[in-house]
């Protein structure tokens, strides 16, 4: 793939899409997916079929400059030291899955970077189970890069979840506006026994003594592994966890989005087995200490929806989702993300499980299966509570009517035959959003479950993810998205997991995490790695000026013309056309057959030729 302008040992490629047009931002260290399309494929273009002497006359050139596109290894589990509140180090967990930048008086060139750790394990230093790390960068103007400073704590420190019990596979949470964060414990198969518990890598399994619940003493003794599956409040400064907010249940908790009135929380399970959509009103502004915990119901034909008020006792809390199906809540299909673009409209990521899958039990208890699942549970002909969920979906809650509907739904693109060069969401997980140049981006992440066809897209070697864009400026009930919308972001590593994503306030770094990659990626990623990402504000309006060009009459009415994507490494051609593209020796190194767009973003840097079938040719320069 085209490389970023490097700032490691290592090679991270990223392409990108243009708002309306196809642009790829690429991680790809040890990633092969997209590796060069094979010549066999479409003979029309004979390989002898150019001869460099016929170019001599050197046509128009092509220049696609090099990317904007920077990044910043910024943390490496399993690698770098964290030190803990005594002072202590040992090497950091990994997995990183969330991500929170808390900025410094206000700014987006400074911030507390906090990440999570979903992988559990025993950790003398660091605690049992999951965790947080806190570390605090800055953009080096001098530099032109983002690092991590170095204080009289430690570089990376360690967050003390000691006063509250300890937390169990930290992974998605919540990012306040007011300098706060939460990390959500899920993995609800781990928290089911003690056993279990121990063989997860935690040592002390005795009681744990609830003192206080929604504001109201309680001290009630539970066994140790239901204390665990909770959004958990943290302190970021201090590195240290304020409570477990027992009041906001006891599910898979994943994420959550808090309203402008910083009181309601809406919340996230992601139970294959019926999940459930949840909401918690604090009965303060940024206090979440007191509430009310409410469950999302869908209406019989799916136009709106209520939200049941469920009774706020401790043992209902930690029996949440097993109540609100009681209630007749409605089920979903793994909720993950939650991220919403104004008060009014708020997207969820359902993802997907390439397999059959049985909300059975959720049903018998008492829930409702969401309107948009039930086509798929009748697909094979039968209601029975069985569906295959091979992609997913992006979800769209309407928060004035209640009514919860699919507004995107994955896959690949029509007759994309499903190749790496066109756009294939599977499996959505990590969610966020930004506004750039007053237009609202979600920024989604994939969680690609499980690997191989058809979740991964044709030709792909390797286990992959991408991250995509997608324009939701103006977005209102019933509006319908296609594949065809998104911007591919980046492609993770082979192996990994992209997400965390989140936005530094001015929309100018994307910090992300890949969580997971394969061991025999080359260092660092072949680790979980904390990135920091650049370049975005003029790669987006370098895609207004791409716009322009390509509606233009010159270009429509030429008989061969050819326009790049300068952000990322696409060309386009003023009609359909066979192509190939040759080195200046003569040897041809890509072809592609009835295309109008073609990805280059695997060639390096260098001057190349590119040529029709009918033989007209044109200059390339990759710089």
């Amino acid at each position: 793939m085209v490389p970023f302008r490097k700032r490691s040992k290592f090679n991270f490629v990223v392409p990108i899409k243009q708002f309306m047009k196809k642009v790829i931002l690429t991680i790809s260290c040890a990633l092969t997916a997209f590796a060069v399309q094979s010549q066999s494929v479409f003979p029309t273009l004979d390989a002898n079929i150019y001869d460099p002497a016929k170019f001599a006359k050197d046509p128009a050139e092509i220049i696609i400059p090099a990317s904007p596109l920077k990044y910043d290894v910024l943390f490496v589990g399993g690698v770098d030291e964290v030190t803990n509140k005594d002072g202590k180090k040992a090497l950091a967990k990994e997995w990183q899955d969330f991500t929170g930048y808390v900025a410094i008086n206000g700014r987006s060139d400074s911030g507390y970077v906090i990440v999570n750790h979903e992988r559990m394990q025993t950790d003398a230093v660091n605690g049992d189970g999951g965790g947080m790390t806190v570390f605090t960068v800055y953009f080096n103007q001098n530099t032109q890069k983002w690092e991590v400073t170095n204080d009289n704590k430690g570089k990376f420190r360690n967050v003390d979840f000691s006063e509250v019990g300890g937390t169990g596979a930290n992974c998605g949470g919540i990012q306040t506006s007011w300098g706060k964060v939460f990390t959500a414990e899920e993995w609800g198969d781990a928290f089911t026994s003690n056993k279990i518990l121990a063989s997860q890598g935690i040592t002390d399994t005795s009681n744990f003594t609830i003192k206080e619940f929604n504001g109201a003493a309680v001290n009630q003794s539970v066994p140790k592994y239901m204390n665990y599956q909770y959004m958990v409040e943290v302190d970021v400064k201090s590195c240290k966890a304020i409570r477990k907010n027992y009041n906001m249940g006891r599910y898979d908790h994943e994420g959550g989005w808090i309203a402008s009135d910083r009181r309601t929380i809406y919340l996230t399970d992601d139970f294959s087995g019926g999940a459930v959509m949840f909401k918690f009103v604090a009965d303060k502004a940024e206090d979440f200490s007191k509430g009310q915990l409410y469950c999302y119901k869908q209406s019989v034909d799916g136009m709106t929806g209520e939200w049941i008020a469920l009774k706020m006792d401790l043992n209902t809390a930690m029996n949440a989702r097993t109540a609100a199906w009681k209630l007749g809540a409605t089920t979903f299909m793994r909720l993950e993300w939650v991220e919403g673009i104004s008060d009014d409209i708020i997207f969820i990521t359902e993802t997907g499980r390439g397999k059959a899958q049985s909300v059975k039990p959720a049903l018998v208890a008492g829930a409702t299966l969401a309107q948009h699942l039930v086509h798929l549970d009748v697909a094979d002909g039968k209601l029975d509570s069985s569906y295959t969920d091979m992609f997913g979906r992006i979800l769209r809650l309407n928060v004035n009517t209640g009514k919860m509907e699919s507004a995107l739904e994955g896959g690949g693109s029509l007759n994309n035959n499903y190749t790496p060069t066109n756009n294939h969401m599977s499996s959505p997980d990590g969610l966020t959003s930004t506004v750039i140049d007053g237009r609202v981006y979600l920024a989604i992440n994939e969680d690609m479950n499980p690997a191989g066809l058809p979740a991964n897209p044709k030709g792909w070697s390797a286990v992959a993810n991408e991250v995509y864009m997608l324009d939701v400026t103006g977005d209102h009930e019933g509006k319908k998205y296609d594949i065809s919308e998104l911007t591919r972001f980046a492609i993770g590593p082979n192996g990994c997991e992209t997400t965390g994503g989140r936005f530094s306030p001015d929309g100018s770094t994307y910090f992300l995490n890949l969580q997971h990659p394969s061991t025999a990626n080359k260092a660092p990623f072949n680790h979980s790695v904390t990135l920091a990402i650049t370049g975005y504000k003029t790669i987006f309006n370098e895609s207004y000026k791409t716009e322009q060009v390509l509606n233009s009459d010159e270009f429509k009415n030429a008989e061969f013309s050819v326009y790049p994507n300068p952000a990322s490494r696409e060309i386009h051609f003023n009609k359909v056309v066979d192509v190939a593209i040759y080195s200046v020796d003569g040897k041809r190194v890509k072809v592609a057959r009835d295309v109008q767009t073609l990805n280059i973003a695997d060639l390096s840097a260098g001057t190349y030729v590119i040529t029709t079938g009918n033989g007209l040719t044109k200059k390339l320069v990759i710089k």
